[in-house]
């Protein structure tokens, strides 16, 4: 849905939108009692995205990616890490293991999140393959335990809007 557009001073430049055009709709499917949502890459930087299939009951997310060797590295667990923890579900960001120039490197580091935030696996740069069960019971606790979503004050941000516009 969202395209990888960045210039970073002196570090990486990439513009998907050269040679790509961004998903109109999200994607959702079921696989043993599981709702998966399915983003790309860049689609992990959106928290409102992942609220989105949050909100229509998702219990994972998946998201084929290549970060690069310089958001990598700062940015990739990271961001795994909060979106499982931000939206209560699993976060599976599966990556390219690291090639070597010429062309583009990726950093690697495919990784299994929990609804914690606790990364239950994590890969490095080799070529290699998670295989592990998880427990939607444990989204469910997470939920009850920590309510955000029951508790979130929507009224406030639209008072917010409004009174800034």
């Amino acid at each position: 849905m969202h395209l990888f557009d960045i210039d970073i001073k002196g570090k990486f430049t990439f513009r998907e939108s050269d040679a790509l055009s961004a998903g109109t709709s999200l994607t959702m499917f079921e696989a043993k009692g599981c709702k998966i949502g399915i983003g790309i890459c860049y689609d992990i930087r959106f928290e409102e995205m992942a609220r989105l299939y949050r909100n229509k009951g998702c219990q994972m997310l998946i998201y084929p990616a290549a970060f690069n060797m310089t958001t990598g590295p700062l940015q990739w667990s990271l961001l795994q890490r909060a979106r499982a923890n931000d939206n209560q579900l699993y976060v599976a960001c599966v990556s390219p293991a690291r090639g070597s120039p010429p062309g583009y490197v990726a950093w690697g580091h495919t990784q299994l999140t929990n609804p914690w935030g606790e990364i239950l696996n994590e890969l490095d740069a080799a070529e290699d393959m998670v295989v592990s069960d998880i427990d939607l019971k444990i989204v469910d606790q997470v939920r009850a335990q920590i309510p955000t979503f029951d508790q979130r004050r929507t009224d406030l941000y639209d008072t917010v809007w409004k009174k800034e516009n």
